[in-house]
């Protein structure tokens, strides 16, 4: 029983110590926030106060980030939607519209206007052949472009 006894006076001591730690961090922290009350009370005080602005000025302000907003999205706008494949694609368009009309033009007066061999079907084909035409020499000119970039001593 001995053994007991002293094993619980041995941890209330402890306890006892801990408490009386506790008691002073819990003092030194409310030091701590009082100080930093009437430091931040000092620093309202020498703050100048924040410059509010009269209703011309404001507008004004307003109006210039308004302008530099539709700026930017224009900005963004055009270098989303300018694509070189949208303009090797309208370049192959048109080279075909030039060629059927040239075609066209060759077989005005005779009873067909387009020969046999051009139908609907051969126009998707001939189409897509242009196109591919075009990306390959496009790449072509690409790769040519960059190897002669390459090769120059720098």
């Amino acid at each position: 029983m001995d053994l007991i006894k002293e094993i619980n006076e041995k941890y209330s001591a402890l306890e006892e110590e801990i408490d009386n730690k506790l008691e002073r961090v819990q003092t030194e922290e409310q030091k701590l926030e009082n100080e930093k009350e009437k430091l931040a009370d000092k620093a309202k005080i020498n703050m100048p106060a924040t410059k509010v602005l009269s209703y011309e000025e404001a507008l004004l302000r307003n109006t210039n980030t308004l302008k530099s907003l539709e700026i930017a999205k224009a900005r963004l706008r055009s270098r989303t939607t300018y694509s070189p494949v949208e303009k090797l694609l309208q370049q192959a368009m048109d080279n075909y519209k030039k060629e059927l009309e040239g075609i066209q033009k060759k077989h005005e007066g005779k009873p067909d206007k387009l020969p046999a061999n051009l139908d609907v079907d051969d126009e998707d084909d001939n189409l897509y052949e242009l196109v591919m035409q075009n990306v390959i020499e496009k790449q072509h000119q690409q790769q040519h472009n960059h190897h002669h970039h390459q090769q120059q001593p720098t």
